[in-house]
């Protein structure tokens, strides 16, 4: 860190959480330091690592993948619930979805992608979903035993709050949690963790950060989801995604690889060792 003290570190986090697109979020204060503090180790001045420090926080919250409303979701997802009907249930989970590019595009192949991953790893009675967008809206397409726990961790604390809403509605435990997965890895003993399209976007924020959440994860199995194509579609991204999933394998923490393959993503899943 560039001779920054702790109250000027303070004073840093505050301009940084006042931020247009930012300030009204609640994000977690270890997230907004822990990337100012790399930043800070990256530049001499204050004011340059405040500048990367916010392009890098763009880029973790990633606005223009689109998000919900969150007073609007939660009212309709109340009304959802209570209209005791599972399809109406179903349909407002499919428009949670289709409000964020990364499910979006998945809908086209939900149950495919989830039977595809059971195949590898059986039926999980618990599951770890880390930086989970939307993710957890899709548990009425997984198949999961109502008794199986669903762990979620967001840094979005309104997305937290609506998807603890979720699973108490739906009669699961509300086990979701703001963390941030970088900084605060989980402990939990999963069956399955999901780590679904943002591999890439952590290593944006921090060179070589996926091999240490990797090896840190207490989870029988890891499925990591990259894209296939670029956002705009011109780019084929597959050679890419696939170097940065080598390049994060440690062979000391996994007994075995492999890939699924879907029309917009490719799913790489690994094995710890017993």
């Amino acid at each position: 860190m560039s001779g920054v003290d702790q109250s000027e570190l303070q004073a840093l986090i505050a301009q940084l959480r006042a931020g247009r697109n930012v300030k009204d979020l609640g994000l977690p204060e270890e997230t907004l330091r822990d990337i100012l503090s790399l930043e800070l180790s990256r530049y001499k001045k204050p004011a340059e690592a405040l500048k990367s420090a916010r392009a890098k926080l763009h880029n973790v919250m990633a606005p223009y993948l689109g998000d919900l409303d969150y007073s609007c979701a939660t009212r309709e997802l109340q009304d959802a619930f209570e209209s005791s009907d599972t399809e109406a249930v179903k349909n407002i989970c499919q428009s949670f979805l289709e409000q964020h590019d990364s499910t979006r595009e998945r809908l086209a192949y939900l149950e495919d992608f989830y039977r595809g991953i059971f195949s590898v790893c059986g039926q999980p009675e618990c599951v770890l979903d880390l930086a989970c967008g939307l993710n957890p809206f899709a548990l009425p397409w997984m198949g999961l035993t109502t008794s199986s726990r669903y762990y979620a961790c967001d840094i979005h604390p309104a997305r937290i709050e609506l998807i603890n809403k979720f699973l108490r509605l739906s009669g699961r435990e509300p086990l979701a949690e703001v963390r941030d997965i970088l900084v605060r890895p989980p402990g939990i003993e999963a069956d399955a963790a999901f780590l679904f399209k943002e591999a890439h976007r952590l290593e944006k924020r921090q060179k070589g950060c996926n091999r240490v959440l990797w090896a840190s994860l207490r989870a029988k199995y890891l499925f990591v989801s990259l894209p296939r194509r670029s956002l705009d579609g011109q780019r084929d991204l597959r050679e890419r995604m696939r170097a940065l999933v080598v390049a994060s394998l440690n062979e000391n923490d996994w007994a075995a690889w492999g890939e699924l393959d879907f029309p917009g993503e490719t799913v790489y899943w690994m094995k710890k060792h017993a």
